[in-house]
């Protein structure tokens, strides 16, 4: 129970902080845009049961953009644990509404892992070079990141779109996975 509580805490207290930093971080009173899926830290998103390989699509807008992304997402059994894996296929940035801005976009990504123990740890920070294309177009991105878990995995797209008289927006897109080969739920695992 005092495992469950810390982790209640730093997720609270790392939603604090990413709100704070989100707040400070636009200029004009814009605010970090999130998905559907909830931004890293903010709030809890389902964990979706995954035991295998899938292709899955992630997507985020805020003001006249809209990002998305196609990715393959595993987990590899490696006896009582396994390895969650992200890799990236292929990205599109639409403009609308006569936004401006050139192809100076970004995608940034990481991976967390939410173990029994309750632990999360960030890994392997992925920045994109500043040079993404913003034309509505799909355009290849190929990136992988693995972390070893024994519980869930979750990724976090983050989405910077080049505005040409403006400072960036951004915004961010969110999933929770969990291991099938997971032999203890988590209430379990909570007592």
């Amino acid at each position: 129970m005092k495992a469950l509580r810390g982790l209640c805490g730093t997720l609270l207290c790392a939603g604090l902080m990413f709100a704070a930093v989100a707040q400070g971080g636009q200029a004009n009173g814009e605010q970090l845009a999130a998905s559907s899926t909830a931004p890293d830290g903010v709030e809890p998103s389902p964990a979706e049961m995954l035991g295998g390989t899938r292709t899955d699509y992630f997507s985020c807008s805020v003001g006249r953009f809209r990002g998305e992304l196609e990715a393959r997402v595993a987990f590899a059994s490696a006896g009582s644990s396994a390895y969650f894996d992200v890799s990236t296929v292929r990205y599109r940035i639409v403009r609308s509404g006569g936004e401006g801005g050139g192809n100076k976009a970004n995608i940034n990504f990481h991976l967390d892992t939410l173990n029994r123990q309750g632990v999360v740890r960030g890994n392997d920070v992925y920045h994109s070079p500043d040079s993404l294309k913003q034309d509505g177009n799909w355009h290849l991105l190929d990136v992988n990141r693995i972390v070893r878990t024994d519980y869930q995995g979750a990724v976090t797209f983050e989405f910077i779109f080049d505005r040409s008289k403006a400072s960036d927006s951004r915004c961010a897109a969110h999933k929770t996975y969990q291991w099938a080969g997971a032999t203890v739920t988590r209430a379990t695992a909570a007592e």
